[in-house]
C-alpha cells in the first residue's frame, strides 16, 4: 500500500508540474520561431545588394561643402570672437548659422555667450572660416531646399 501511495503522489506531482511548465514551453516555442524569423530577415538584409540612393533621398551635392579641418586645427582656431566675426561675415541670423553648422539656433547664442561647443560642432564651424559669403549663402540655400 505504501508503494501505491508513493506512485500516486509521484504521478500527481508530475501531472501538476507538466501543467505548470506547459505555458512556459509554449512561450519558448513562440520565442524560438520569432528568433528564427529575425535571423532569416537579418541574413536576407546582409546578402541583399546595397540600394542606390534615389534623387529624392540623395544628400546635397558635396561641391558646395567646405573642406573639413582636423580637431586640433579647429580647437586652435575656435574662439567666441571668431564665431561672432564669422557670422557677421556671412551676415546670417543665428538660425542661418545653425543650419550651416547643423545645430539649433539656441546653440549659436550659447556659443557666442562663451560656452564651448562640442568638438564635432567646433570642426564644422572652423571648416566654414575659409568659405566666402556667397558660397555660404549658396550652401544654406541648398541645405534648406533639400529639407523641403
Amino acid at each position: 500500500m505504501e508503494t501505491k501511495l508513493r506512485q500516486d503522489v509521484t504521478r500527481i506531482a508530475r501531472h501538476e508540474a507538466r501543467l505548470m511548465v506547459a505555458p512556459l514551453m509554449k512561450r519558448i516555442r513562440s520565442y524560438k520561431k520569432e528568433l528564427a524569423s529575425l535571423k532569416a530577415t537579418a541574413r536576407a538584409t546582409r546578402s541583399a545588394p546595397p540600394k542606390k540612393p534615389s534623387a529624392a533621398t540623395a544628400p546635397p551635392s558635396r561641391i558646395n561643402q567646405p573642406a573639413q579641418v582636423s580637431g586640433e586645427e579647429a580647437q586652435a582656431w575656435y574662439s567666441t570672437q571668431n564665431l561672432i566675426e564669422l557670422r557677421a561675415k556671412f551676415d546670417l541670423s543665428a538660425a542661418g548659422m545653425a543650419d550651416l553648422v547643423g545645430v539649433r539656433p539656441w546653440s549659436i547664442y550659447r556659443w557666442e555667450s562663451g560656452e564651448k561647443p562640442s568638438l564635432a560642432s567646433m570642426i564644422k564651424v572652423a571648416s566654414l572660416r575659409k568659405v566666402s559669403r556667397k558660397r555660404a549663402l549658396r550652401m544654406l540655400e541648398e541645405l534648406r531646399s533639400a529639407e523641403e
